[in-house]
């Protein structure tokens, strides 16, 4: 598939992104001042791509679009450019999980739900713990072992053994 640029809505004429999943900056004059005399000046910003740094610590990656800016995600600005505008209460999904692919034919929107689902299906875990550790939490708490106990086996806190207890979290799982 041949790679295709598009500006980044907001961004036009500024930043473009491709299908392919990257994000370049525009040749294009910018307004700037001198330090030394206060005078304003425009000089030149030439083409370039942007190098993504890590976004967090699921993997997603972020690029800044403009000096002082924070990192957006370069999923949501793919997303954007070659899908539209987020839908009311979705987010973007990769399809095949890897969150560094960032590909147009990778990415689709869906809700959270449909996210966290997405995850499971592909054999990998949400958060920290796995379908599996969940199973395993509930069978420990009708053996009789204590919040605390399973919360120290499996590394997390003894509010989220209670939040499964409880069901307030994992209450989808059977």
């Amino acid at each position: 598939m041949k790679e295709l640029w598009k500006d980044i809505p907001g961004y036009e004429g500024k930043y473009q992104a491709s299908t392919k999943g990257r994000i370049k900056s525009l040749k294009r004059s910018v307004r700037s001042i001198c330090h030394y005399t206060g005078k304003e000046f425009y000089r030149t910003v030439n083409e370039r791509m942007l190098q993504p740094g890590q976004y967090c610590k699921t993997g997603h990656v972020s690029v800044v679009l403009g000096k002082g800016n924070p990192g957006v995600p370069v999923h949501q600005l793919i997303a954007k450019t070659f899908l539209g505008n987020c839908p009311p209460n979705c987010e973007v999904l990769h399809k095949n999980g890897n969150p560094k692919d960032n590909r147009v034919e990778n990415l689709r929107y869906g809700t959270r739900t449909e996210n966290i689902l997405d995850v499971y299906i592909q054999g990998q875990r949400w958060r920290k713990l796995s379908i599996d550790d969940v199973y395993k939490i509930r069978f420990y708490l009708l053996c009789g072992y204590t919040g605390r106990l399973i919360a120290k086996i499996f590394d997390v806190s003894e509010s989220t053994v209670s939040n499964i207890k409880n069901r307030r979290t994992f209450g989808w799982l059977k």
